[in-house]
């Protein structure tokens, strides 16, 4: 997500070559379909390969992920996350 974020767009080939130590091609072609079923991620055609795009802008995202860290760390609780 966050090569997207930056990036506006990538192909997986681009968000391969992105990576400090990428996995295969086709795990990142496995990764990108993913977050598009979860809906985080869209993609257009171009030619025989796809574009990826955030499907939110990043602010969103960001405050998502964070809820679901006080969900799963802190019980839903903001005052144990701060207290951390």
């Amino acid at each position: 997500m966050d090569i997207l974020f930056r990036r506006g767009e990538a192909t997986a080939a681009e968000v391969m070559a992105e990576l400090p130590d990428p996995p295969t091609y086709s795990s990142v072609r496995s990764i990108l379909t993913i977050l598009v079923e979860k809906e985080h991620v869209v993609h257009r055609e171009e030619g025989l390969r796809y574009v990826y795009l955030p499907a939110t802008n990043p602010k969103h995202f960001r405050e998502e992920a964070l809820r679901h860290v006080i969900r799963t760390f802190f019980n839903g609780s903001t005052d144990q996350t701060i207290a951390g």
